[in-house]
């Protein structure tokens, strides 16, 4: 049973005459009449009495009439829906899936208690992609890896935690307590793909490069399980932020790996929101969240 077929059915109801419903549907008589025996086939009750020009409602055919009717003004009436409901407040809110989820978690607890009233739906996309929809007006505030690399954009700094070194729990370094950039200036270093968030990558890249580290291996992904296996296969090292419940971390964590913290302070990770600034103006509760963000981080990120 579907919604057509309930229309066939009250417009024959109607005109009790085929041939006047079918050309008030603009249709054919054939397929009308086809489609209402399905009905009547599905139901196992007749809905119709039909003699020579003649049609008229069964009993039970008044009674499914009135029922028929109330289902086909109720599916009509949700088209109008959308359109008298009024919009509830909300904010588009962007999150790479390899930052920290905590600090997804603060941002929006902090909206919450800012703004309750604010929806606040999330889409999940790498950082180079939402800060692509940022400016295209597709998200409102994201939760991204910084620097941004771009200046048509707001952002703030929620969180920054250490990088350390990733190797085989059998290399040479395993034993060290901490590690420099120029310490691997002779060794095989992965880096993951730009395109997720290149000026992160860049910053990375020029760091290391500046050490006089060269042999940089370019992977084509951010699959940090592939990374694993390639630390344990080749014997490569690999930059990947410290600390709990990360993806990297908890892929790390295992008897094969060894993390050693890398003792460069001016090299970390860092995430936080980034934003556009006329949105400040726009988006409901969104200059008042900020607010509060900014006197909470804007001078003290918390630790990974």
């Amino acid at each position: 049973m579907d919604i057509q077929q309930l229309r066939y059915f009250l417009a024959v109801a109607d005109e009790l005459h085929f041939g006047r419903a079918a050309e008030r549907l603009h249709v054919t008589a054939s397929p009308l009449s086809r489609r209402i025996r399905e009905l009547e086939h599905e139901l196992g009750r007749d809905l119709f009495v039909r003699e020579h020009h003649h049609v008229e409602l069964t009993s039970f055919g008044e009674l499914f009439q009135g029922r028929a009717r109330d289902v086909v003004r109720d599916f009509d009436g949700l088209r109008d829906l959308a359109r008298d409901l009024p919009d509830a407040p909300r904010c588009r809110v962007g999150a790479a899936p390899l930052t920290p989820p905590k600090v997804l978690d603060t941002v929006l607890a902090g909206y919450r208690e800012t703004a309750p009233q604010v929806e606040l739906p999330v889409t999940l996309a790498s950082s180079a992609e939402l800060l692509d929809q940022l400016t295209a007006d597709r998200v409102d505030l994201a939760v991204v890896h910084l620097p941004l690399g771009r200046t048509d954009l707001e952002s703030l700094v929620i969180a920054r935690g250490r990088l350390g070194v990733a190797m085989p729990a059998d290399d040479e370094f395993a034993d060290r307590t901490s590690l420099t950039l120029r310490d691997l200036r002779h060794r095989q270093v992965l880096m993951t793909s730009a395109k997720v968030h290149p000026s992160v990558m860049g910053e990375h890249r020029s760091a290391l490069l500046a050490a006089g580290v060269t042999r940089l291996v370019a992977l084509p992904h951010n699959d940090v399980v592939q990374i694993a296996a390639h630390v344990l296969r080749t014997g490569a090292l690999t930059l990947t932020v410290l600390g709990e419940d990360l993806p990297t971390s908890l892929v790390f964590d295992s008897p094969a790996f060894r993390l050693v913290p890398l003792d460069e302070p001016g090299l970390a990770l860092r995430v936080g929101i980034a934003w556009r600034a006329d949105a400040e103006r726009v988006v409901p509760g969104l200059r008042e969240t900020l607010t509060a963000l900014r006197e909470r981080y804007g001078d003290t990120p918390t630790a990974l």
